[in-house]
Formats: structure tokens, sequence, C-alpha cells
């Protein structure tokens, strides 16, 4: 008897058993809940019982899947911060798109901006610096990649430097994009006062976001007068002053006026979720004529914004456009209504020019793209092939009337899972510079040939798509 009360708990087969017994209550009634969750969200039947069929008969597997992918929408997220407070008297803009963003909750263009596209990633980089060096009083970054290469480590520099002058700094980082980003590299800036926290790091406390769900928002704002932003990261690749024989095909821009407001709002919120703080934002335009007289809307999308804006922006203006599309992505992975409504514009005659990289940094996006530029082609869009260069700009203009342009890739994880953010240009100089822009890029590529189809090659780009939402 005696032995039997020394014998350690964790060798005791009773302790076992019990453990097994509460597991498997906890782990029914988890798949009792995260069914209830599955059959009230909106989704594809397929994907519904998919996932039924998965949690049902392979709970042991399907459960943790479901928890790290299952859903793309967090609430708690969203719930942190709010919905954009929309002053009425702004909403001076009478084209389709902004009403459409206005009914959605975003708020309206605006009238009082300036916007400098950046050329090439050495007018980047010289645009970038100057701004930060200018800093008076705030700079906050948000950014998806901080490499630990040459620009990223004058960046931290520089923000050491200005922390040292006493300008507060925030620098909010993807926890997967700059995942190899060794955190001693960002030490020295947080010991001087500067502040910098991780966006869903990859190891986090449960229910504090879904590792699958990034931040993809490029942000950098000074004295809340100022924004540097696009689809540029700050590494080698993307800027510097070896940019642009060197450097990706990329686009960015600066702009200040009333944007900077939307964009820094959208900053807050996203720094207040990354650092647990709930505060209440407000969103105040003060009129600033003396910054330009170009018109801008800020369109955000992702896990933290009500529906897909960018998606529906991007939707609609297929089906408004009546003479040309012209579309600059790395990655072309679209959803079916999108593929859909690029084919029926073809058809009706719009002139479509889509522009990809001939070879992307990612193997598998190529092959998943595949099928979709076959079928574009089938019906007359011009599929342009950027040799020697790998494209990571993302652009589009519709007619001479609308164009956007920021972090959001054409495919079906920018378009539904990340967190992203355009710029949607309406006014005439701006939508000009970009035609102008991606007719150069066109001169410059080759145009699309279908190679001869094959039945393995289309199995493989099959097997490619059941994973389009993580490519």
């Amino acid at each position: 008897m005696n032995d039997i009360l020394f014998v350690p708990f964790f060798k005791n087969p009773v302790f076992w058993t019990e453990l097994f017994h509460i597991a498997s209550i906890f782990g029914f009634i988890l798949g009792i809940v995260l069914i209830t969750q599955i059959l009230r969200n909106p989704r594809k039947p397929s994907a519904t019982i998919g996932w039924l069929l998965i949690i049902v008969f392979v709970p042991l597997v399907g459960i943790p899947l479901y928890l790290i992918f299952g859903d793309r929408k967090f609430n708690k997220l969203k719930k942190q911060k709010g919905t954009l407070d929309l002053p009425v008297c702004l909403n001076t803009n009478t084209h389709s798109i902004n009403n459409l963003m206005v009914a959605m909750g975003l708020p309206s263009s605006t009238d009082y901006n300036h916007n400098k596209f950046h050329a090439d990633g050495k007018q980047a980089w010289q645009e970038l610096v100057i701004l930060l060096e200018s800093a008076q009083q705030t700079i906050d970054i948000a950014i998806f990649i901080l490499a630990d290469d040459n620009v990223g480590n004058k960046i931290l520099s520089l923000l050491e430097k200005k922390a040292a002058q006493g300008v507060r700094v925030r620098l909010l980082l993807d926890g997967v994009g700059s995942l190899t980003l060794p955190k001693k590299q960002v030490q020295p800036l947080i010991d001087i006062g500067g502040e910098v926290a991780w966006f869903i790091p990859v190891l986090h406390l449960p229910f504090r976001g879904r590792t699958n769900l990034r931040n993809h928002r490029k942000i950098v704002i000074v004295d809340k007068k100022q924004v540097w932003t696009g689809g540029r990261n700050l590494a080698e690749e993307y800027l510097g002053e070896k940019c642009p024989k060197d450097c990706w095909v990329d686009l960015s821009s600066s702009q200040s006026g009333q944007v900077v407001e939307v964009y820094h709002y959208i900053f807050t919120a996203d720094w207040n979720f990354a650092t647990n703080k709930e505060v209440k934002i407000e969103l105040k335009f003060k009129k600033q004529v003396n910054r330009g007289k170009k018109q801008i809307q800020i369109i955000p999308s992702g896990p933290d914004v009500d529906d897909d804006p960018i998606y529906v922006a991007i939707l609609n203006a297929c089906y408004l456009a009546r003479q040309s599309i012209t579309i600059i992505t790395p990655y072309f992975i679209p959803n079916t209504g999108l593929q859909e409504a690029l084919k029926l514009a073809a058809l009706r005659g719009v002139k479509i020019n889509l522009i990809v990289p001939e070879k992307s940094n990612h193997r598998l996006a190529d092959i998943a793209r595949r099928r979709y530029i076959r079928e574009l082609h089938k019906v007359g869009v011009n599929i342009w092939l950027v040799p020697n260069k790998m494209v990571h700009a993302k652009a589009l203009v519709f007619d001479d009337d609308f164009a956007m342009a920021g972090s959001a890739n054409l495919d079906i994880r920018s378009l539904f899972l990340n967190c992203e953010v355009m710029s949607a240009y309406y006014s005439k100089e701006d939508i000009q510079w970009l035609i102008n822009w991606l007719e150069l890029l066109c001169k410059e590529s080759n145009q699309y040939q279908p190679p001869p189809e094959s039945i393995l090659g289309e199995m493989l780009e099959g097997i490619v798509l059941l994973a389009a939402y993580q490519l």
C-alpha cells in the first residue's frame, strides 16, 4: 500500500486515464464550438463540408488546422480597431467606386492631398531617408519585412539616431515577414527609448490572432504630416543606393494632406492590437489646403475590416470599365469572381493588359497562375511577362478615371487573408503617371504565348491551387 502511495503521478496509469478522459471531453466540446462557428460563417458550401468532415472524422488533425487556418475574419481584432469615423461632409467625390467604399463604411476620398510616385528603388530610398531625417516629433512604421541587410541596418541606425534626439519611434513588424530579423538587431533601438512590436508573432498566446493572418501593410508616417507607402518592404531587393540596377520592379509613393489622417488611424489600430491595448481612436480631418489638390481615397482590407473592400473595389471597377484595364502584380491567383469579371470585360471589348514577372520569387505561385492566364489569353487579354527582373509592384488602372496602388497582390491571400492597404487615385495627373509607367514596362516585356497543354501539367496546377490561400 505504501509503495502505491509514493508512485509519482506521471507513472500512475490512473492519472493518464483521467487525463485522456478530460482531454476527450474538452476536444468534444471544442469540436462542437468550432462546428457551430463554421455553420455561422459565410463560406463556399464545399469549404464548409470539407471543414466539417475533417473535424468530425479526424479531430486530432482537423481541430488544430481550423484553429490555425480556418477563420479569416478575426472578430476581436475588428472589435479593437472599431470602424472609421466618417465625416459625411467630406464625401464630395461622385465616382461610383468612392461612393461604394463610403457605403461600406470607409472614409470618402479627400481633396487636399499631395502625391509623388517613386520611379525606382533609388528614388524611393532617397525619399524615405529624407522623410525620416526630417522627423521632429514622431515616426510610426508598419512594415512586413525589415531585413537584416544593409538597407534594414541603415534604417535601424537612423531610427536610433532620431530616438536619441527625443523623437517618439514606433516600429511595428510582422511576425512572419520579419521572422529572420534577429531580435538583437532592434534591441539598441529599444534601449534608447524606441518602441518595437510584432504583429502576431509566430509563437503567441492562443486567440491573440492566427499565425496565418499577416499584416502586409507598408506605412511610414512622420510627425503625422507625411506618409511613405506602397508595395516596397525595407530590404535591399526593394530600395537602396544600388537601385534600380539591382532592385526589383516595385512601386511606392510619398503622400501628404488629409490622407495621412487615415493612414495614421490604420497604423494606430494595428499598433494597439499588437501591443494589446484597447484605446478608442477618433478620426477627425483637418482642412489642409496648402498640401495639394490630389483626390485620394485610402482603402484598407483584411481580417480587421468588415467585408473585403479592396476586392470589392477591384471587382466593381472591372465591371465599370469601358475602354481599358491595366494591371501589374507579382502573383496572379484570383478567385472565381475576379477571374470572371476580367474575362467578361475582355469579351465586351475592353482592352486588358496584365503585367507579371516572367519568373517570380515564388515558383509555386508561378505554377498556380498558369490556368488563370491561359484562360484570359483565350478571351483576348494581353499578358506581358517582364524578363530578367522580379516584379513586386501592385497597381491597377481602369480607363482614365480610376486607379489603385499599394500593398495588395492579386492573389487570394492578399485579397482575403492579409491586412492590406491601397491608395485609390481619382486625379488625372496621378492616373496618367501610372499609365505612362505601365506602358514603359509593357514595351520592355515579352508577350505571353501559352505552352502546349498537358494532363500532367494541369494536374500539377490543380494540386498547387489546393494551397492557393497560403501562396
